[in-house]
């Protein structure tokens, strides 16, 4: 195997599907500090590092495909290189121009011991993580859940972005909850790191993880934080009592609710109006079932693409949307793309009205014949 595309521009590499033969390797990671290169290679239970010198990339790489992984993906400044070997044992190559290459790692130290720029840091005491799974008991990550980490902490990393100088007590509601790992987090990040008054409800369908949760926080004695069975689509008024009340700073928050159930989190924090809602949709299918474009049919002759644009139309959509009724909006990535697909998050600070959005949606519903969840209950919003 000798035409792996490759170059020294190189910074980071990502080896995945694992070989039937593996050594037990679910993927791989190849990180440049600069000067040397670090091994992470992942087990579903463990993690093994080693440092190499920059000489010796291709060569380790090379012998890992076809022995423990089946694909590689490496990222320079400007392209983006990859390989899969076939079930044939053809190795199937590309190169391509990349505009959004994966951000650059911050490294501590000359010994290239990784210390990622968390808000919340491995090693930091925080026992509930452990109980879950997120660290193990030394307070180190979980091989396992490394990927759950960095998303629940780059989610908190953008909502204190926009909380950082609250100093007020903080009201936060987090529409469908699970298993809570964000909830958790979000609650010791305003009550033990920033020393705020912070008040939180998880809300979830599922009544076993919410008793689960329930029994964590008692545990802990994180008594202002709750966690309660309900229906985000029937959610009439907020689960918390200080929701609103004079000087607070109220939150909605909403990490991958499911298709529709991210426009009624939305809608409720609009209607009960919320400082700051932060929501990650998860998969979304409403659009693309109705999508049937005037003018603009290309965009519907290929599935994939139509499941793609329909998809980020309904968060356009819903970004001019929340504009429309007073919200200052953004979409951005919150974690990379090799980490999920599920990577988009709205962010919304409460503003002033601009109703000259919904000309914009108004255009985009006629050229697609879409009937937007959001748009339906706001409708009906007094």
């Amino acid at each position: 195997m000798t035409n792996l595309p490759f170059s020294n521009e190189i910074y980071k590499i990502v080896l995945s599907s694992p070989a039937k033969n593996s050594e037990g390797y679910v993927r791989g990671e190849i990180v440049s500090n600069g000067e040397i290169f670090q091994v992470s290679l992942f087990t579903q239970k463990q993690v093994f590092h080693k440092n190499i010198n920059p000489s010796e990339v291709e060569g380790f790489v090379l012998e890992q495909l076809g022995t423990n992984f089946m694909q590689y993906t490496a990222w320079g400044e400007t392209k983006e290189y990859s390989a899969k070997i076939t079930k044939k044992g053809k190795l199937l190559a590309s190169v391509k121009q990349t505009k959004n290459p994966p951000r650059k790692q911050t490294f501590a130290g000359a010994g290239f011991n990784i210390q990622k720029n968390y808000i919340i840091k491995e090693g930091d005491n925080i026992p509930v993580l452990v109980d879950m799974g997120i660290f193990t008991k030394e307070n180190k990550i979980a091989a396992s859940m490394h990927h759950k980490f960095r998303q629940i902490n780059r989610f908190v990393e953008l909502l204190a972005d926009e909380a950082k100088d609250v100093n007020i007590p903080v009201n936060i509601v987090d529409f469908g909850c699970g298993k809570s790992y964000l909830t958790f987090l979000t609650y010791h990040y305003f009550a033990n790191v920033c020393k705020v008054p912070v008040n939180i409800c998880g809300l979830d369908l599922n009544e076993t993880v919410i008793n689960s949760c329930k029994k964590a926080a008692e545990k802990y004695s994180y008594t202002t934080l709750t966690f309660k069975v309900g229906d985000i689509a029937t959610q009439a008024a907020p689960p918390l009592s200080s929701w609103g009340t004079k000087g607070s700073f109220n939150i909605v928050i909403s990490l991958h609710a499911c298709d529709t159930a991210t426009d009624h989190a939305l809608f409720n924090a609009i209607k009960w109006n919320a400082d700051l809602i932060l929501a990650a949709p998860c998969c979304q299918h409403e659009l693309n079932k109705q999508m049937q474009p005037k003018t603009l049919g290309i965009l519907s002759e290929y599935g994939l693409i139509q499941e793609r644009f329909a998809a980020l139309a309904t968060d356009v959509i819903r970004a001019k949307l929340l504009e429309s009724v007073g919200y200052r909006a953004q979409i951005l990535e919150f974690i990379e793309t090799e980490h999920t697909p599920k990577n988009i998050l709205i962010r919304a600070r409460k503003g002033k009205p601009n109703p000259a959005m919904l000309q914009q949606v108004a255009a985009m519903i006629e050229e697609f014949s879409f009937s937007p969840t959001l748009l339906q209950l706001l409708s009906g919003l007094e």
